[in-house]
């Protein structure tokens, strides 16, 4: 487990589109993501982006984890939730690790390793929307 003074430098890679966010992902044709170097999120971006799909279908954000502030935040293990989740479901995992600009800071990579890599191409924001409808 990591010190207090570091986990306010991790970065939750299931971010929401909004303003002063990163945008690190672009969703293609196929549905997987295609990460990139970061660019902020700026108010005319989301202006550009408004349309019938929700931006978190179609991008990938990351954005400073809050840790506690967070529904998808395990207080008793002090770490999200939402990577394992992803990691259990059936879906095509990769077997090998791809270019990912965040990793270094990424709260999921710095609590699961790699295995939270394997399926996190797959992601999208409204993949976590289903998996807390799920539960409840």
């Amino acid at each position: 487990m990591e010190a207090n003074s570091n986990t306010s430098k991790k970065r939750c890679p299931s971010y929401v589109g909004k303003v002063g966010a990163q945008l690190f992902g672009v969703v293609n044709k196929d549905g997987k993501v295609q990460f990139i170097t970061p660019l902020t999120v700026t108010e005319d971006f989301l202006d550009q982006n408004q349309d019938k799909t929700s931006i978190e279908q179609r991008f990938r954000f990351t954005g400073k984890c809050v840790e506690k502030g967070c529904a998808q935040w395990n207080a008793e293990e002090s770490k999200c939730s939402l990577s394992q989740k992803v990691q259990n479901l059936d879906i095509h995992k990769e077997k090998e690790l791809f270019f990912c600009p965040i990793r270094s800071q990424c709260r999921w990579f710095s609590q699961d390793g790699k295995e939270a890599c394997f399926s996190c191409n797959e992601v999208t924001r409204n993949m976590e929307e289903l998996l807390l409808t799920i539960q409840q």
